[in-house]
């Protein structure tokens, strides 16, 4: 990791802690004290994930001569899933209607498979990881593609299965 810049390390480090810490805040009882301080946690570990790689010249599907890429798109769809998802808790807390707490729940669920999608794209497709030699336009999308489908597919199966079901004031995530 030392030949890479210090802005991608830290963003890496801040995504190695929120796809830690998000793992943990989606195992916890929710509402408590641990629930809120490791969700706090996540919140500012995806903001340093998303600012500091904004500012990191793309290498792979770069737009033209302007430093970004198709990569970088995905920090938009990430940061308004989190600002959606934090504006919902404060609406719940606010009107105690528990479909602002289910929205806040879903947010942040998508939120952090996204989060996932984005790692193992990278890790998978760019050959800056040491991982993957260049390959061809075709082989970057097979890959790219089935592992956003999968990893989107298991997010929409918990959502479905989970969140959208029940009570969302229960207290743990996996219990419809």
């Amino acid at each position: 990791m030392s030949d890479l810049c210090l802005l991608l390390q830290i963003h890496i480090v801040a995504a190695v802690v929120a796809i830690v810490v998000g793992a943990i805040v989606f195992a916890l009882p929710k509402g408590g004290r641990s629930h809120r301080r490791f969700a706090s946690v996540y919140v500012v570990a995806m903001l340093v994930t998303t600012v500091v790689v904004a500012f990191v010249p793309a290498t792979v599907l770069e737009f033209g001569n302007s430093g970004f890429g198709f990569f970088h798109l995905f920090i938009i769809v990430g940061g308004a899933s989190s600002l959606v998802g934090a504006f919902a808790l404060w609406r719940w807390r606010e009107t105690r209607d528990v479909e602002w707490l289910r929205n806040h729940q879903v947010r942040f669920a998508f939120s952090y498979a996204g989060l996932l999608m984005a790692g193992f794209s990278q890790v998978l497709t760019n050959p800056r990881f040491g991982l993957v030699e260049v390959m061809p336009i075709s082989s970057f999308w097979i890959v790219f593609a089935g592992v956003n489908i999968a990893i989107l597919g298991i997010a929409m199966a918990i959502v479905q299965r989970f969140i959208m079901q029940g009570d969302p004031r229960r207290r743990y995530a996996l219990k419809p």
